[in-house]
């Protein structure tokens, strides 16, 4: 999640139950697109929690998800976190994103970068593509997630950023492996975007210089930021988007009945990830992230560590995005 906004930069949040304006503010989500929390708002800015109707599950998907493995997301978790920073500008990035495109080219995917100047030092997008069967031209369905962390004291000091976003980047990996054999109709291109944190530089940098024809394609982008943390008593995921997601959600919210025990909430209000590029082109996207994540305190401190995550929600999150991707990738 991008480091916190000013209360000049942006009205609104997402990360609170309903209130009147006679409500004292509430504090609302770590992030913010400019360097944590976001200044307090008394908006009504989250879904009371839903529970979509349950589907009867598909064998196919079931099938995908019994390969999703505990093991292997807390290993790649740990390989991340273990970097002394991830800050964009630093070793530690150039270190882990060299590391993040053998494991991508790995598991058989064609794999590129995309430099993101703004991010200073080697900061890059790594880009890793799968083609679908479809006849041409073929749309797309994007996977994203930040591969960068902050420390908010000061650029010299330790950054595991293992929830923020690990969790997320680990999470991609994850789901890479899952749908590496997976006969799709449509394309999948699965992206970890560098400068986040300093101001979404990766995303915006991707987003701007796609040409028209390449974002005409794109049917949907789904983004994880901050899957481990557990913050409720029940197990819970938010699916933030605008109304140019609202099918990408409710798709996700049916997912997520079927095949997890999430609690899940909603928000037509976003800010402060990677989603928001692409929603400020027209472009559906759509955050999942950890329920009630504002009130997880360790996020761009030294104590984002890896005992901070709890490996069992991220799965459950990524259940519910591999049983939604199968649906919006298509069969062959």
């Amino acid at each position: 999640m991008a480091a916190p906004v000013t209360p000049d930069d942006e009205p609104g949040g997402d990360s609170v139950l309903p209130t009147t304006p006679s409500d004292p503010p509430v504090p609302s989500r770590h992030g913010g697109c400019r360097a944590g929390h976001r200044p307090s708002v008394a908006t009504t800015l989250v879904s009371p929690a839903l529970r979509a109707e349950r589907a009867a599950p598909d064998p196919a998907v079931l099938r995908l998800l019994d390969g999703l493995s505990r093991d292997a997301f807390v290993a790649d978790l740990e390989t991340l976190a273990a970097h002394h920073t991830r800050r964009s500008d630093s070793s530690g990035f150039d270190e882990a994103a060299t590391w993040a495109e053998t494991v991508l080219a790995d598991a058989g995917y064609s794999v590129t970068t995309q430099p993101v100047p703004r991010g200073g030092g080697r900061c890059r997008n790594v880009i890793a593509d799968r083609p679908g069967a479809a006849a041409e031209p073929h749309e797309v369905v994007l996977v994203t997630a930040h591969l960068d962390s902050i420390n908010l004291a000061g650029p010299a000091e330790p950054a595991p950023g293992a929830d923020d976003n690990g969790s997320g980047s680990a999470g991609l990996l994850e789901l890479a492996r899952a749908l590496a054999d997976h006969p799709a109709a449509l394309d999948l291109r699965l992206i970890l975007f560098g400068g986040e944190e300093e101001g979404l530089f990766g995303s915006e940098t991707y987003v701007a210089e796609l040409p028209a024809a390449d974002r005409a394609r794109i049917r949907a982008v789904l983004n994880m930021d901050m899957i481990g943390g557990r913050n409720t008593a029940e197990a819970g995921v938010l699916l933030e988007g605008a109304e140019v997601s609202q099918d990408v959600i409710d798709a996700l919210a049916r997912a997520a009945a079927t095949y997890t025990d999430l609690m899940v909430t909603t928000s037509l209000h976003p800010f402060n990830s990677d989603h928001v590029p692409f929603i400020d082109a027209g472009i559906p996207a759509v955050l999942t992230i950890e329920a009630d994540d504002s009130a997880n305190t360790r996020p761009h401190t030294a104590a984002d560590t890896v005992a901070g995550v709890d490996p069992d929600l991220a799965i459950a999150i990524l259940r519910m995005n591999v049983a939604y991707l199968v649906e919006a990738l298509g069969s062959a």
